[in-house]
């Protein structure tokens, strides 16, 4: 066919076009998210399905969210990732891109699927053949019958992890008549209730909460977990072909035994994933999936670039392969080549997308125009007058009856682009219906995950974005925000052999709970252990007395004596020294409480315009420490705010809005710092945030000769200087301000005394707002209500989830690709070595292994001012790999670095890697981090299970909820200093803050009873059975929540969930509710015993008990009969 040229106006022509032509066209002329509403009228019509290859993954999943909100069928579009690894790196592939690939094979073998988009890298990649697909696959079905114990021998074979709690992908729980199960084609796990064999219901439930929603389904595709399957006849297959293939590279028997011992040990060691086809005999590409009549659609040239890039990828994978010891196979086994690629998509429907209106007069197939274009005007323009440039705009379109769509994240960010337009007399309504009508002659507003827009004069019709408007923004992943919420338990996590500490007895170890009977008690108990071997059974509904103990350093305690008088004489120095601090905080309040300060004025448009130019969304933790900070800063006494959160958790910008108020309002600020590096880079920061805004931002550190310092000091003087940053420079006398009204300190705890007391004289003066990247307890802030105000950043980094975290051998290539991987993308790397003698020694390897590295060396036995250079000359990109101990300082956020390396991981604490690992990912780019263990790790038995903790890390499932605790009982011993982290390690956390709580209340002179704890003695069995709740961690978490019950309320809600997860209460755990209602109203009477000895029911009262024996004797007497 000549060239020929068809301009298309609309969407309607355009598919009526697509239809009718045959062989490859080329579209030429789709700017931001025209081309997915472009698309998206293919897919409203019936017809062939369509394969969308972009050339990286993230251009994918954007490409994905826009064809799901044009097409308003979010179902019918699916991703399909690559492995995201470098082929045959010994990395495992991460299991959530796995379930996508998985999910996306079954959606297309059962026609579910109307678009894939996908990338060249994953089109290479051959997938597991469509007959073991549906051979493994197997669907649950409402009201059929299933026999339950095949059932679950089937999950284990399709590579389902038996857990306590399902939380992840691959895993389910059977009890009872209820099965938890979180297979890869659902967004979130699903509970199916069984009757007997036969399913009767199945609710989708929220993986935090365990609670189960409104949503019930009515099948559920059982997919295996992971792409290999390793089990039954596969195993024994795959086992032969391994064998076979071990014999034919020339590799030692001993190296097979080992990888088959690993498989049937259930482990998959990094690189035994591209083994695949040992397990299917071969396998087969997507395009087998997809019918011959698909429509393929290449977006652009970097598509062919980004195939010959990985083909080179592939030869330099199995040349490194064929010169180790390691399995390996060949090429054409696991990839296509780039012609097989070329062929498929030739004998297609072929559509070729450019966005820009290049014509050849040599083409020699049709070409369709489309006039569509991009939003890029609106950040071309300054910030400060950007607002008025959108109005102008919009004002414009709707003149000439354009339909005018505003696009948001979420409803927050819309509200407040709402709020910032009003003042131009602009209407904009939210749309009134779903999915999204084009209406013409109006502005409407919708949330919807798209960051590119479009204009179509044509159609008249404009799409703009909130990333258009206000610059490019990062996403914080839902999933992250519920677990920053899900409240850890420390009962939930207590093992035996665990630390605890009893109110009456202290700290003693658990042992375990142990059912039994006799004296009047029947049920479950705490097997606690004392000194001297003496043992204590305390029954669950008196489990309140008991904490697991945390205090940091468990290698000093000593068990407490039963009886003994020691435990006592804790409680009560422990007692001396918080009162002591709680009267101190409380004349601090007092004195802050009667003192004036200028009130600052409440945000106008001009700071919510900078609000919105904040290039992440805020967590509702963020929001509420601005929100907390502002109302300070308005109320007419001094602000004194702690903002408490780890770094890159957003304490900043709380810091940058507050100084921008305070420049509003003609006051000057101090940001006050403890290094030199911290004060470059905040300086940094702040000039970045305030470019286009009339605020002089200015520094004093070492970095500055004397003749600048001293001309900052003049400008400060006259007022001329808004914002200064420096050190505790900033502190010394001869520094004046013409107008101070705000001092903002970060890092306080690293000051040292003098410098500490100046602070303390300001406070009385001006409005102060200190950050700490220490974090501490929630709890401790209930403790410490109305007595410092603090506010609590505890939502992780932006998109924790996807930092990709690899277990892996320590493998010279692996090592030299990583780190080269990142530098070629502009980054940083990150590569931990805690041994200090040999930190020099492995420098010098990585110098030698990757020469184009700028490698530098940084650990903490260098002094002060080398280690401040070399961090600087790693901050500033004069070095672009920094070999360090983990001194990796902590304040310090470096977007760029986005790789970190750590090796030896086997030999770090959970609460180390989940520091280390935070130090990547903090910018818009992904971030990865390479656990490293000794090659030796699959022969060693120990080394194994140490892989598997390790393996589970990469899910950041309870070991980091338990490491997150422990770094914040260190910081809460930092915040309250030395003598109190004294007490916290003496009694345990949990009681020092009843303990903190319960002062605060008596000193303010506060009505507060003390605690009664009843013990109730009926002789009756009364428990949760271990066929009921297996998990015993699980049933203490139960049994805490009832005994905490203050009202029956409460326990109703408990016993709602314990029947929404397990099922309907046996007949002892109805009784066990009875018995906690009692207790509710025994300890609201303040009875504390009630017994039953068989004939008669005995009561003792405590001296504050409500109720008057002499009025109870004569009801008795009155009525002998009754009572």
């Amino acid at each position: 066919m000549s060239a020929e040229e068809h301009v298309h106006t609309t969407r309607h022509s355009f598919v009526q076009s697509i239809h009718g032509l045959c062989g490859s066209t080329e579209v030429l002329g789709l700017q931001g998210s025209a081309g997915a509403r472009f698309l998206a009228g293919l897919l409203k019509e019936p017809g062939a399905p369509l394969l969308v290859i972009v050339a990286n993954l993230d251009l994918a999943r954007q490409l994905v969210a826009e064809l799901a909100f044009f097409s308003h069928e979010p179902h019918r579009v699916s991703l399909f990732p690559h492995w995201e690894m470098a082929p045959y790196d010994p990395l495992l592939p991460h299991s959530e891109l796995e379930a996508v690939r998985l999910a996306t094979l079954h959606g297309l073998l059962r026609g579910q699927v109307r678009a894939v988009v996908t990338t060249p890298m994953a089109l290479q990649q051959r997938v597991i053949p469509r007959a073991f697909l549906q051979q493994l696959t197997e669907s649950l079905i409402l009201e059929e019958e299933y026999d339950r114990h095949q059932l679950q021998t089937r999950l284990h074979d399709l590579g389902y992890r038996s857990v306590p709690l399902v939380e992840d992908r691959g895993t389910y729980s059977f009890r009872g008549d209820i099965l938890d199960l979180f297979p890869p084609t659902l967004e979130q796990p699903v509970r199916i209730d069984f009757f007997g064999d036969y399913i009767e219901k199945m609710r989708v439930y929220d993986a935090q909460t365990q609670r189960s929603g409104a949503q019930h389904l009515e099948e559920v595709s059982l997919l295996p977990s992971r792409e290999m399957v390793l089990t039954g006849a596969l195993l024994e297959q795959f086992s032969q072909r391994l064998k076979e293939r071990c014999d034919e590279l020339g590799l030692p028997r001993t190296k097979r035994e080992a990888v088959l011992d690993e498989v049937r040990e259930g482990l998959l060691a990094p690189g035994r994933s591209f083994l695949l086809p040992l397990n299917y005999g071969s396998l087969e590409s997507v395009f087998d999936y997809l019918g011959s009549d698909t429509v393929a659609i290449v977006d652009g040239p970097a598509v062919e670039q980004a195939l010959d890039q990985f083909s080179q990828s592939i030869e330099q994978g199995v040349s490194r392969m064929a010169a180790g010891e390691e399995p390996y196979v060949e090429p054409h086994q696991l990839y296509l080549a780039p012609q097989e690629v070329e062929q498929h998509l030739n004998v297609r429907r072929r559509i070729s997308l450019a966005d820009l209106h290049i014509y050849e007069l040599d083409r020699d197939r049709p070409v369709l125009r489309v006039d569509s274009y991009a939003n890029g005007e609106f950040l071309q323009q300054p910030e400060a007058q950007r607002m008025h440039y959108l109005a102008e705009r919009l004002t414009g379109w709707l003149a000439e009856s354009w339909g005018v769509l505003l696009v948001c994240r979420k409803a927050g960010q819309a509200q407040r682009l709402i709020d910032l337009l009003e003042p131009y007399g602009l209407k904009i309504k939210p749309l009134a219906q779903q999915p999204w009508t084009e209406v013409r002659g109006e502005i409407s507003w919708v949330c919807a995950d798209i960051s590119r827009g479009f204009q179509l004069p044509d159609e008249k019709l404009v799409v703009v974005t909130e990333e258009e408007v206000f610059g490019r923004r990062v996403r914080r992943r839902q999933r992250d925000e519920l677990r920053a919420k899900a409240a850890l338990s420390s009962l939930a996590e207590l093992k035996e052999q665990d630390y605890v500490v009893h109110a009456d007895h202290g700290i003693g170890l658990y042992l375990g709970l142990e059912q039994l009977s006799g004296s009047g008690l029947s049920g479950d108990f705490l097997k606690l252990e004392y000194a001297g071997g003496d043992t204590l059974y305390l029954p669950v509904e008196r489990i309140e007395k008991v904490q697991k103990y945390a205090a940091g350093d468990l290698q000093s305690i000593r068990l407490d004596k039963m009886g003994g008088t020691a435990w006592a004489k804790t409680c009560q120095k422990a007692r001396a020294v918080v009162e002591e601090m709680a009267r101190e905080l409380l004349t601090i309040y007092a004195r802050r409480e009667m003192a004036e300060a200028f009130a600052f004025s409440a945000p106008d448009d001009v700071f919510r315009s900078f609000e919105a130019s904040f290039p992440y969304e805020e967590t509702p933790d963020q929001l509420a420490a601005i929100q907390d900070v502002l109302e300070d800063m308005q109320s007419g006494r001094p602000m004194d705010r702690l903002i408490c959160g780890d770094v890159g958790y957003g304490k900043t910008e709380v810091a940058i809005r507050a100084a921008f108020k305070a420049v509003l309002d003609g006051k000057q600020v101090a940001v006050v710092v403890p290094t030199t590096i911290l004060a470059r880079q905040h300086f940094a920061t702040f000039a970045e945030r305030f470019k286009g805004y009339p605020v002089h931002v200015d520094m004093i550190s070492r970095f500055r000769t004397t003749a600048e310092q001293k001309k900052v000091l003049e400008a400060l003087k006259e007022g001329q200087v808004d914002i200064v940053i420096g050190t505790h420079r900033l502190l010394q006398r001869d520094v004046h301000f013409k107008d101070l009204g705000l001092v903002v300190i970060d890092e306080e705890q690293r000051f040292g005394v003098s410098h500490k007391e100046r602070l303390k004289k300001m406070r009385a003066q001006v409005a102060m707002l200190t950050l700490s990247a220490t974090p501490i307890p929630r709890t401790l802030n209930m403790g410490m209500i109305g007595m410092r105000d603090l506010s609590i950043i505890d939502t992780p980094p932006v998109d924790r989830l996807a930092i990709r975290t690899y277990v892996t051998r320590f493998d010279d290539d692996l090592i030299r690709n990583a780190i080269l991987r990142e530098l070629q993308r502009g980054g940083q790397v990150y590569f931990v070595h805690n041994r200090v003698q040999s930190i020099g020694a492995m420098a010098d390897f990585l110098r030698t292994l990757v020469p184009e590295a700028k490698v530098a060396v940084g650990h903490g036995q260098m002094a002060e001012k080398e280690l401040e250079k070399v961090m600087l000359g790693f901050i500033e990109g004069e070095t672009n790999v920094l070999v360090a101990s983990t001194i990796i300082e902590n304040g310090l956020d470096i977007p760029r670095a986005n790789t970190i390396l750590i090796n030896r991981a086997d030999c770090f604490g959970l609460s180390q890697l989940y520091q280390l690992r935070g130090r990547v990912g903090r910018s818009k780019d992904r971030g990865y981090a390479y656990l490293l263990i000794p090659g030796e790790a699959t022969l060693s038995k120990d080394a194994r299970s140490r892989l598997q903790v390790l393996q589970d890390l990469t899910e950041l499932g309870a070991g980091f909820r338990v490491a997150s605790h422990d770094l914040e009982l260190r910081g809460a011993g930092d915040l309250l200093g030395g003598r109190q982290a004294g007490q916290i390690a003496a009694i345990g956390f949990e009681m020092y803050t009843e303990l903190l709580e319960e002062t605060i209340h008596e000193l303010k002179g506060m009505d507060r009873e003390g605690r009664i704890d009843p013990e109730i003695r009926l002789g009756l069995r009364a428990f949760l059975p271990e066929d009921y709740v297996a998990d015993p961690n699980q049933r203490l978490v139960f049994y805490k929540k009832m005994a905490a019950a203050e009202e029956d309320g409460t326990l109703y809600d408990v016993v709602d969930e314990l029947q929404d997860r397990y099922g309907e209460l046996p007949e002892p755990g109805r009784i066990l509710l009875e018995m906690m209602k009692l207790r509710v109203e025994l300890k609201r009477l303040r009875i504390d015993v009630a017994e039953y000895d068989g004939r008669r029911l005995i009561f003792g009262f405590h001296p504050t008990t409500k109720v008057a024996p002499d009025v109870l004797l004569q009801l008795i007497q009155d009525d002998p009969q009754r009572y």
